[in-house]
């Protein structure tokens, strides 16, 4: 798996070798020592790049809608090659056959911006959901767009063709031609601007200039390219770039950059992280065979002590395991309490058994009476919720996130009053619970999980409370929501979210820990430290 991490970059330096290598060839082919078909073979090369790289997106992207339209985008990008191939191989005796193949050039003219603004228009957002009613005007557009663009040779609105004294074609643009050039434009810049701003979670705004930087290279190729009267540029004779090597550029260019920034969701490296993740995994094929595990995996079928659970994936299924053997263990302290005290024993050992389970009862009700008090609000609201009115959908999920609380604070407070110190792991697990449902109610959840350390048991499950406190503050408004546990030596817990929190009520009895808030770029950033008192 580990290899697997690594051919990923291995990948990305190949298709920038080979990006070079076709725009050395395509030198290359201009000399007079070379055939005279100076497009085809670096057009043979580019196409054999986008279709690489179109089948490494379908891949990779996990967003099913965004997916569909970057594999489009590519598929008319290998169209834009595999045309000039045909013009300047196939059909160079043709004029009506040329004419036509040129229109073609136009249809991935347009539908390339296009596509790209309606791929964007997908990004932070689910993909269930229906394309937005300005994407189907626009897609409206393109069409009449496309339609006139194949009917020129009626009204000759986009451009018309000339003999020249010498024979060639002298081509002439006319008003429609400069509306398509505008409206790719606009869409095309639409587009950048749409995803500059769904960077919410600041790990991609700080990165926003990535995908920027090839769109600016290419504009200067394009205004090079005009500047040359819409033609190649030539040094010395030779052509250094087409129209359709600005377009590859752009567009590949933009989307790679949008993945690699983690923009686009992607499963990129996701084997690695599997396998070195600390739970208690596997993941199988189709015909059942395991095919990936964590280093922390053990077999516990019919192991009463974990609770298994299994997933379907595409291609197999992920099982994992959960530790209930305290739970169980609580079960079966009562159970052998209760057939003690039914014992039949002599007088003095059912009189110390008794005393002995007495003080035992005692300790444990004083530990769940602690845990009542501390969980009641969310009983509470879990009551409230579920006989309010409302989608029972929607009330189970809102039960199932506060009950996700009382369950995981309950282990923790368990756990505590057995230790005094306890590993941020810990921590780490019971927020990563919370996320799953907070995810379901449609809220971008993302996990950074840092170095473990052993912190006392009352701060660990103040940063657990504090937690539950933001979330139940911004379940209602907020989109995004970016948390990390233990980023460094002095922060215990870090959260990020559009949503707005009123920090000031949010109480923390533990005086060793400090609460800090403020705002930047419409995302509030708190975070829970070590020293101070409370909201600092």
């Amino acid at each position: 798996m580990l290899l697997k991490a690594r051919s990923e970059r291995d990948y990305f330096v190949a298709f920038i070798i080979a990006i070079f290598i076709s725009f050395i060839v395509n030198i290359l082919s201009q000399f007079s020592w070379v055939p005279p078909c100076i497009h085809t073979p670096a057009s043979f090369l580019y196409s054999f790049i986008i279709i690489a790289w179109g089948a490494a997106v379908a891949q990779r992207t996990v967003h099913k809608r965004i997916r569909r339209h970057i594999v489009m985008i590519a598929v008319f990008l290998l169209m834009l090659f595999i045309v000039r191939i045909c013009r300047w191989m196939l059909f160079t005796h043709s004029a009506i056959a040329n004419r036509y193949l040129y229109y073609l050039f136009y249809i991935s003219f347009i539908s390339l911006p296009m596509l790209s603004f309606s791929a964007a228009s997908y990004v932070s957002r689910d993909e269930s959901a229906d394309m937005p009613a300005l994407i189907k005007v626009f897609w409206g557009v393109t069409g009449l767009l496309m339609l006139s663009v194949i009917t020129n040779d009626i009204h000759h609105f986009v451009l018309s063709v000339t003999k020249t004294s010498d024979t060639s074609d002298h081509i002439s643009y006319h008003w429609l031609y400069y509306v398509i050039f505008v409206w790719s434009f606009v869409v095309t810049l639409g587009s950048f601007i749409m995803l500059i701003k769904k960077c919410k979670l600041s790990q991609c705004r700080r990165k926003w200039y990535i995908p920027i930087i090839p769109a600016a290279a290419v504009f200067v190729l394009i205004v090079v390219y005009y500047i040359c009267g819409g033609s190649s540029p030539h040094i010395l004779g030779i052509s250094l770039y087409n129209i359709q090597e600005i377009y590859l550029f752009l567009y590949m260019g933009l989307w790679e950059g949008c993945i690699r920034i983690g923009l686009i969701p992607s499963n990129t490296g996701y084997n690695r992280l599997f396998e070195i993740t600390h739970i208690n995994a596997e993941m199988k094929s189709a015909d059942g065979k395991t095919a990936y595990y964590s280093v922390d995996y053990s077999d516990t079928e019919g192991n009463e002590d974990y609770n298994r659970k299994t997933y379907a994936i595409k291609g197999g299924s992920v099982t994992w395991s959960e530790d209930i053997s305290a739970i169980n263990r609580l079960n079966h302290d009562i159970e052998d309490a209760t057939e003690q005290i039914d014992g039949e024993n002599d007088l003095i050992e059912a009189e110390n058994r008794f005393l002995a389970e007495k003080s035992k009862y005692e300790t444990q009700n004083r530990l769940y009476d602690k845990i009542a008090r501390h969980t009641h609000p969310q009983l509470v609201r879990i009551d409230n919720i579920m006989n309010g009115s409302g989608e029972l959908e929607q009330k189970m999920k809102l039960s199932l996130l506060f009950g996700t609380y009382v369950k995981r604070c309950s282990n923790l407070m368990l756990a505590a009053d057995n230790c005094h110190t306890m590993s941020t792991k810990e921590l780490y697990l019971s927020v990563r619970e919370s996320l799953e449902q907070i995810q379901a109610l449609g809220i971008v959840c993302e996990l950074i999980n840092g170095d473990a350390r052993e912190i006392s048991s009352g701060k660990l499950i103040t940063a657990y409370d504090v937690f539950e406190a933001v979330i139940e503050s911004v379940i209602d408004t907020a989109s995004t929501l970016s948390v990390r546990i233990s980023p460094d030596e002095t922060v215990l817990l870090s959260i990020e979210t559009d949503g707005e929190v009123n920090t000031d009520s949010i109480r923390i009895q533990n005086t060793g820990l400090k609460l800090m808030s403020h705002s930047e770029d419409d995302i509030q950033h708190i975070a829970l430290s070590a020293g101070g008192e409370v909201n600092g």
